[in-house]
């Protein structure tokens, strides 16, 4: 057994504030909680401003507003959380058919995923000076939520689906290409950090039946994150980090090796859950100031520690390595919940899509 339970949780409480209690329940996405969630992506697929523009002009035929370049994904604050905040309506529509929001959900559906709208973004999209926007943050939320719309039996999604296909297909070959020059892969907390971009592309790359990028990615991470050992955990988070480094790193290898193998791999790549190393993961990070949008990436963070724990929780052998890794999961899957709601329009407009993929793993 890699863990006494007895010290563990005495980490756990010995990390925490003494005035701050944690009521660890195991968080379910049901209809109130969906609808709570959803209204954050609702009213920010289609909110203009503030806007952050994260491509360059290469002439001033390009200098036209956002919302006319890339007419599907324009609101959300920049490109990537319109995307994935189109995943977010769509992903709540299909857990709960029946939910009030239907109706509003299904017309913004139909006005951005229009073909029309998806003939622009391909054509901005098939420009030289965009050839790295976007890369590979937003190009996995696309193909992901691509493959939402794809696994959903409703006419609509897949005509949805079909209009997006070309751009989906797109960035597909554009990430093999890019692999073929990236001799290290990227590992920040944020938005560039690769193995958190091939957990996405690989669900799509299984329902979508894109073995030539799924196979691309397997042979990139065996490659570079298969000889891996001792990762730095003790040194995370950064003070603006939403993802974990580490554990993004661990739950995409949990998607590519086989069980036997992933903890041989993890005894190596992680220290030993009872080590001090790892007590930086065990609480949640403190959140001074949850509307500075920023700061209140922790937020995230939050949650994605939460999904990537429960990921590796499902191929660990040890059933109280498993069952504690579920219980640092659920206390941050709380801790983020309870303070998401405010940290205003700069985390609303993404953090609604981190919690509802948590809650629903």
């Amino acid at each position: 057994m890699r863990i006494n339970i007895l010290f563990f949780f005495s980490l756990i409480f010995l990390g925490c504030k003494e005035s701050r209690e944690y009521n660890i329940e195991n968080i379910k996405l049901d209809e109130n909680m969906a609808r709570e969630l959803v209204s954050l992506s609702i009213k920010c697929v289609d909110q203009k401003y503030p806007y952050k523009i994260g491509y360059r002009f290469n002439d001033q035929n390009w200098l036209k507003p956002h919302y006319e370049l890339t007419p599907s994904f324009y609101g959300c604050w920049d490109w990537h959380s319109a995307v994935h905040g189109h995943w977010a309506m769509v992903k709540i529509l299909k857990e709960f058919p029946t939910i009030s929001e239907r109706e509003i959900i299904l017309n913004k559906l139909s006005k951005n995923l229009s073909k029309q709208n998806l003939v622009k973004e391909y054509e901005f999209f098939n420009q030289e000076f965009t050839k790295g926007f976007e890369r590979t943050y937003g190009w996995a939320w696309l193909m992901k939520l691509y493959s939402e719309l794809l696994s959903w039996d409703n006419d609509k999604a897949q005509i949805w689906a079909a209009n997006m296909k070309p751009l989906v297909d797109l960035l597909s070959n554009r990430t093999i290409l890019f692999l073929d020059k990236l001799s290290t892969p990227l590992r920040p907390g944020t938005h560039a950090n690769t193995a958190f971009s091939f957990s996405l592309m690989i669900e799509y790359a299984k329902i979508a039946g894109d073995k030539l990028l799924f196979e691309r990615i397997k042979e990139y991470s065996t490659k570079n994150f298969l000889s891996d050992t001792n990762c730095p955990v003790e040194y995370e988070p950064s003070g603006t980090d939403f993802l974990s480094p580490c554990l993004a790193e661990a739950s995409l290898m949990s998607s590519l090796l086989e069980e036997e193998e992933f903890n041989l791999w993890l005894k190596k790549f992680l220290p030993a859950f009872n080590d001090k190393k790892f007590s930086t993961i065990i609480n949640p990070p403190e959140v001074l100031d949850p509307e500075d949008p920023g700061i209140g990436h922790l937020i995230g963070l939050m949650f994605h520690r939460a999904w990537t724990l429960k990921d590796v929780s499902t191929k660990i052998q040890n059933e109280d390595d498993k069952n504690l890794l579920k219980d640092i999961a659920r206390k941050h899957s709380e801790e983020g919940y309870n303070i998401m709601f405010k940290s205003g329009y700069g985390g609303e407009h993404w953090l609604a899509t981190f919690a509802i993929y948590n809650f629903s793993r």
